[in-house]
């Protein structure tokens, strides 16, 4: 996963894609500054392939 910090603010505005050779994956990603960000969460994708981090609310979705 390629993200940079401005992406990972957008988060409200749409999803960023995961690959499964990130699994397990958690939030904030490894990429993002942690200085501002709240606990690593890992997190379930559904059945359709998405999740949504329960502090952030950032959403994600696997390719």
């Amino acid at each position: 996963m390629n993200l940079s910090v401005d992406d990972f603010q957008k988060k409200h505005e749409s999803f960023s894609v995961v690959e499964e050779k990130d699994l397990p994956f958690h939030c904030p990603p490894p990429e993002v500054q942690k200085w501002n960000m709240h606990p690593k969460v890992f997190l379930k994708f559904d059945k359709n392939g998405k999740a949504s981090c329960p502090y952030c609310s950032a959403s994600y979705e696997l390719a």
